[in-house]
């Protein structure tokens, strides 16, 4: 965490400085950037942390790692040692200022030092943002409580949208957004615990023939979709239920 928020400072610190010399043209980038940002958080989530392509280490940390510590009726850390279960790994902010170093070179080279500053502010910021909301997701429902974070609606709709994403049968097709689902409205990937249940009820309406018995019931609630970590390897997670 000291490594993360001192890198994270750094990036800030920088980006302010260059900042003093934006002008109100400039601010076009936040937009454009959190578009972008969304579409890629998105796209990688969905696309390389839910299936076994390369970088495969990303598949394993995510889905055979964060997916199997915290399912939606275990969503809590239970204790704040915990959270490196959760958070990125303090270099993720390191690989991401190398990836997003070539972008700031043209931004300089294209629009000048104040618009550059413009472009890291809203990066990193969004990127602690990004972090920062993950984090809250698990935390102990009584910390949020105390926060007056259950109360508020906002957070409520996406602590709830990811709540669902942690649902074994649903998280390789549903709510990949961590921040703002907007790519997730986009790709039509939004889906709620309600309008899933319904769907799902209507899936378990007669006729019924002793054929289908197992389409649509514990199976598709405990999930079948862990890759080839498989159902039998789940017993050894931390938050099992009786």
């Amino acid at each position: 965490m000291c490594a993360f928020g001192a890198l994270a400072g750094a990036g800030l610190a920088t980006g302010a400085w260059l900042a003093r010399a934006a002008h109100l043209t400039d601010l076009w980038i936040v937009p454009a950037y959190l578009l972008i940002a969304n579409l890629t958080e998105y796209l990688i989530h969905r696309l390389l942390m839910h299936r076994p392509l390369w970088p495969r280490t990303l598949y394993r940390n995510h889905t055979l790692g964060h997916h199997r510590a915290f399912h939606h009726d275990s969503m809590e850390i239970a204790s704040w040692r915990e959270l490196d279960l959760v958070m990125m790994p303090w270099f993720s902010l390191l690989l991401f200022f190398v990836g997003t170093a070539p972008v700031a070179v043209l931004a300089w080279r294209a629009l000048g030092p104040g618009a550059t500053g413009v472009f890291m502010l809203t990066a990193v910021l969004s990127f602690v943002l990004y972090e920062g909301m993950h984090a809250l997701y698990h935390l102990p429902l009584g910390v949020l409580a105390r926060l007056g974070l259950l109360d508020n609606g906002v957070f409520r709709f996406l602590y709830d949208h990811h709540r669902h994403h942690h649902r074994l049968a649903r998280m390789r097709w549903t709510n990949f957004n961590i921040s703002l689902p907007l790519s997730d409205g986009w790709f039509r990937s939004l889906e709620t615990e309600t309008t899933w249940r319904e769907a799902r009820d209507r899936r378990r309406q007669p006729p019924f023939s002793a054929g289908s018995a197992g389409s649509g019931g514990a199976g598709e609630d405990r999930g079948q979709f862990l890759g080839d970590a498989g159902l039998d390897q789940i017993r050894e997670r931390r938050h099992q239920k009786p």
